[in-house]
């Protein structure tokens, strides 16, 4: 009998199930490899999809049911382990522990490989074994075990002879032994680490099975890179495109000083590091030129950049495109990655195969450039198609630029994180910005294990005088006392200053207030008939369309005309434009040190001018953050410091310590469960919840040797504070992707329509998805043909100033649908 895995849609093609399971073996045996555990990875795709052998699978598969995961097939690979771990315990007598916790390390992975929760808890807040109890539930099955060694028989004479196995188990079990006796060198992060090597094996196993399952559903064959010459070739690319800039200033000096600097810091071990280069340091080029190098002399398999704002994405992934490979639009070698185009709106249980998460990138790319939201999701997130990024963090030098920027009550579990990836996951690690947060001197939470001498750049202090280029002033405060301006006072402020400087940058931290002081500043040119540049910037736009607009920009600057722009905090870090003045709204230090690095950013002239105003109704209460940030301004303010001073070392050292003494638990993501409250970051290690358990049940242990709650942390797990739906704009090529979406044999080009359609993405929040969708402000992609859950924004509700608007236009610039 011909044992299949799986079917292809509309085609009589299949795959075989023996095939899939040695194609699994093999693709996940490379990614276990990154730590040294290729054979505990590989045992894990070798039997994860064991329950298909099953006559009720194969007569489900073939009947042409559309019901997914309505036969359970991924119990019996893990029962099959399961029954396997007291043979290996005879082989070890005395560790029986290890054995244990190695079983329940790969049974748990092939358990949860279809589940969107990812690993089944070992213990929940409830104080039960969601894991414990699928093993118990399975054994109460006579029909089950039945079945399972029937299924066994199959594997044995279709996939791997049973003495083949066997050793091959045995194999596994040394990796992981020896990977564990390193562990316990670590005795602090130890339960951390385990629960990371648990998410490790099982990325590997999902990762290794939406590939092989994906090149069979989309008819193609898998990439690989060849890191290392690509690594090589980069670095000699990049250090030619050095020697062409020409050092006309003390700053570009400066720049090139700081650019050797890195390289030599490459040399070093991997650690977690700090480049604090001050801004207009010229960081983006620098630190590719460590992470190229350390890359290239640590043999590592890639680069990840891990930023805040999608428009720092947007300018670092076009800076090296151009540098790499010699054209902004050629992402060879380099993804460029910060939204998903498919929303996950329709909550469902059942086990699910579609093409859509399929067609999602693994990250397994040379370069990478995303967010932090997508680098917390590939750890903690729902979702399968972010679990199965992990694997790829591990051997890798990542670049986190503007770290200050993790948001607050997520920094115990990013430290977490960190302090794996340095020790235990292979990775050069640079903390990197010109505002450093203490995260090694956190009184609450976890701080991170930094490097004993971590400062890549040497003389700080030195460095910041050397790029002082302006002077902050605060017009948010008149003798003592609060100055709050109305939109249209902060509009004629503006205004004023084009006078006086001739281009102004207006930095404000809502959209709403965003676009109030815009719509002013328009309707004053328009009375007055000025001859100015005015432009708005907003995550209301798609990425493409704020990119058409800084070209404007600079265009505009380059020639010296006159021009306004009014943005919201994503023109402040990562876009390299200068402006003479900015007027900044309120914000905490770090922020106002990036919005100063706006202006007059290359010295075009000896000082320009930073404003600081408060704006009467700039509703922060949806922006805690900010909010804290902006009260700590405000008292330094109002206790000694000059606004000029907040670009020191000294005044950012207090900004940060006073930061994160006021925190106390909130460097902890807090949530209810069940009732129960509860850390997140404490479901890490599973120590508190173990604690527990063992109070209540009279000092019994737990049923498990792991007491990590991985299903607790991705039912609650938000790195924004409320779902986003991303939704295609009408703009530029993102028309001819709706369209091509919406056609009858729009799946057919799914993966690359998707991949087209990052750079035409407006994501919003999930509350005010639903109000534009039953306005008819947005609509499903398909045509009716298939539920695809991919949105686009009407033409009539895509403006070409502002973007998004709920304003409908007069006339669509191309066919609606």
């Amino acid at each position: 009998m011909k044992y299949i895995a799986h079917t292809k849609e509309n085609s009589s093609e299949v795959q075989l199930l023996a095939e899939h399971l040695v194609n699994t073996q093999k693709i996940a045996e490379r990614h276990g490899g990154l730590l040294n555990l290729s054979h505990c990875a590989g045992l894990a795709g070798l039997v994860h999809d064991l329950g298909k052998f099953r006559p009720e699978f194969q007569e489900y598969i073939t009947s042409g049911d559309e019901k997914r995961g309505s036969v359970d097939h991924s119990s019996f690979g893990a029962m099959m382990i399961y029954q396997e771990i007291p043979k290996l315990v005879s082989v070890y007598p005395d560790k029986q522990f290890h054995i244990s916790l190695f079983g329940e390390v790969i049974e748990n992975a092939i358990f949860s490989h279809h589940n969107s929760l990812g690993l089944k808890d070992y213990l929940n807040t409830d104080l039960k074994s969601p894991f414990r109890k699928r093993i118990d539930s399975f054994l109460s099955s006579e029909d089950n075990i039945k079945e399972l060694n029937q299924a066994i028989e199959h594997f044995y004479q279709e996939v791997m002879p049973k003495k083949q196995f066997e050793e091959y188990l045995l194999e596994a079990y040394r990796e992981f032994k020896n990977f564990f006796s390193k562990l316990l060198e670590d005795k602090h992060n130890l339960l951390s680490n385990i629960y990371y090597l648990s998410e490790f094996i099982y990325s590997c196993l999902i990762d290794a099975d939406h590939t092989d399952t994906a090149l069979f559903e989309l008819g193609k064959k898998e990439l690989q890179y060849d890191s290392q010459t690509i690594f090589d070739n980069y670095y000699q690319k990049l250090l030619d495109s050095l020697k062409k800039f020409a050092v006309k200033s003390e700053i570009d000096q400066a720049r090139a000083e700081m650019s050797d600097e890195c390289d030599l810091f490459a040399n070093k071990d991997d650690d977690i590091y700090r480049l604090s280069i001050p801004t207009g340091g010229g960081k983006t080029l620098t630190s590719l030129r460590y992470a190229l190098k350390h890359a290239v002399l640590k043999q590592k398999k890639r680069i990840i950049y891990v930023l805040p704002y999608i428009t720092i994405i947007e300018q670092n992934a076009r800076v090296m495109r151009e540098v790499l490979n010699g054209n902004s639009n050629d992402s060879t070698n380099i993804l460029e990655f910060h939204s998903s185009v498919s929303n996950d709106l329709k909550s469902s249980s059942k086990e699910t195969t579609n093409i859509i998460s399929l067609a999602e990138d693994n990250w397994d790319s040379p370069i990478i450039v995303t967010t932090m939201v997508q680098f917390l999701n590939s750890i903690y997130a729902r979702r399968t198609s972010n679990r199965r990024r992990f694997h790829n963090l591990c051997d890798s030098v990542i670049v986190f630029d503007e770290v200050q920027k993790v948001p607050l009550n997520c920094l115990s579990m990013f430290n977490k994180i960190l302090n794996f990836l340095k020790d235990v996951g292979q990775c050069g690690i640079v903390l990197c910005t010109a505002t450093q947060p203490a995260l090694d001197q956190m009184k609450a939470g976890t701080p991170v294990d930094m490097a004993e001498s971590p400062e890549m750049i040497g003389d700080l202090d030195d460095r910041i005088a050397q790029f002082k280029r302006v002077q902050i002033s605060n017009w948010s405060n008149i003798n003592g006392r609060d100055k709050i301006l109305s939109v249209d006072e902060v509009a004629d402020k503006i205004a004023d200053q084009l006078e006086k400087h001739g281009s102004v940058l207006g930095i404000f931290n809502t959209i709403s207030i965003t676009e109030q002081i815009y719509e002013r500043l328009a309707e004053l040119k328009q009375e007055q008939d000025d001859n100015y540049s005015l432009y708005c910037l907003t995550t209301h736009m798609c990425s493409a369309h704020r990119q058409t607009i800084i070209k404007k920009i600079k265009e505009d600057l380059s020639a010296n005309r006159q021009v306004i722009c009014i943005s919201t905090p994503l023109i402040e870090a990562g876009v390299d434009i200068s402006f003479a003045c900015v007027v900044r709204s309120l914000t905490g230090l770090d922020s106002v040190v990036q919005a100063a690095g706006r202006c007059n950013r290359n010295a075009e002239r000896k000082y320009g001018d930073v404003y600081l105003v408060l704006v009467e109704g700039e509703n922060l209460r949806q922006l805690p953050e900010i909010k804290r940030g902006r009260e700590i301004v405000q008292g330094m303010l109002s206790g000694g410091y000059s606004a000029d001073s907040f670009l020191g070392t000294e005044a950012i050292e207090h900004y940060f310590r006073v930061l994160y003494q006021d925190l106390g638990s909130e460097t902890e993501f807090l949530t209810s469960d069940h009732g129960h409250n509860v850390k997140l970051a404490s479901c890490i290690d599973g120590s508190e919840l173990c604690g527990q358990y063992v109070n209540t049940n009279s000092g019994e242990l737990p049923p498990t040797k792991e007491t990590s709650s991985s299903e607790t942390i991705a039912r609650h797990f938000e790195v924004i504070s409320s779902d986003t739906v991303s939704l295609i704009a009408p703009y530029g090529k993102g028309k001819e992707i709706i369209v091509g979406l919406n056609a009858k044999d729009g799946m057919k080009h799914l993966a690359s329509l998707i991949h087209d359609a990052q750079p035409y993405i407006v994501n919003v929040f999930k509350t005010k998805f639903d109000q534009l969708l039953s306005e008819g402000i947005v609509k499903e992609l398909g045509n009716g043909y298939v539920n695809t859950n991919i949105f686009a924004i009407t033409d009539r509700h895509y403006d070409e100033s502002i973007g998004l608007t709920e304003e409908s236009k007069s006339k669509p610039t191309f066919m609606s649908f």
